[in-house]
């Protein structure tokens, strides 16, 4: 009997430390729901502030024009006078035609060394409507040179933009060994099909649409860490 009243004893004490255990398991199970909550809201508000952020930088930028190419030295003293100059020889402009640029420079970076890509030239226009008739105009032209050198135009894109533009770099070789016409305005690509012109929102959405019409085109990686974690999040709370 007295073997009984110890095994009972046991027992009793064993199912009360299994309920203290559940008690625990489900005050952790709650606490791990709360804080995942409170980290997907965080996650969403940044993510809410990046977009304000990048759109703020995007503005700042948006009189702004960048010239790749132009070999290192070859703006002398100054890269304004260097820049008026070379537009002026290579575009059909009134000889009185005011670029009104406030400022031009190299890019800020390291001065690169003999034989790498030179730093591009940023040019700030005082009007958003002279930047855009400008690259109109170069981009019609079509090919420049300075020496050997060709030079390319192109909007001053945030850094962020910049990284989406590039997602599409695998569809947009596909599309040119194809020679189908295309456009990538911003981070959207619009691409001139035979049955007419669609414009798609992502490289994703792009890539999955040349999959459909029977394209062998890679996957593109897209740098997207923040969305991805708090998508994994929202999963794990059902």
């Amino acid at each position: 009997i007295g073997k009984l009243y110890n095994i009972a004893s046991d027992v009793q004490g064993l199912s009360q430390q299994m309920d203290e255990a559940e008690a625990r398991v489900s005050q952790a199970e709650g606490w791990a729901k709360e804080a995942t909550e409170a980290l997907c809201t965080c996650l969403e508000q940044q993510r809410k502030l990046q977009i304000k952020v990048l759109d703020l930088e995007s503005r700042s930028r948006r009189n702004n024009m960048r010239v790749f190419g132009v070999p290192e030295g070859q703006e002398g003293d100054s890269v304004m006078q260097f820049i008026e100059k070379f537009l002026r020889s290579q575009l059909q402009l009134p000889e009185d035609f005011n670029f009104k640029i406030q400022h031009a420079h190299r890019a800020l970076a390291s001065k690169p060394l003999p034989g790498a890509s030179p730093r591009a030239v940023i040019v700030n226009f005082l009007e958003f409507s002279t930047k855009e008739m400008i690259l109109r105009e170069v981009w019609n032209k079509g090919r420049i040179q300075v020496g050997t050198a060709f030079i390319h135009f192109d909007h001053d894109y945030a850094p962020e933009i910049v990284k989406r533009r590039r997602e599409y770099n695998g569809i947009k070789k596909i599309l040119k060994d194809k020679g189908i016409h295309f456009q990538t305005p911003f981070t959207y690509m619009r691409i001139h099909w035979e049955t007419g012109v669609l414009t798609y929102s992502s490289a994703q959405e792009a890539y999955k649409e040349l999959k459909r019409r029977g394209f062998q085109v890679e996957e593109p990686v897209i740098a997207d860490e923040g969305n991805s974690t708090e998508s994994r999040l929202r999963e794990l709370l059902g």
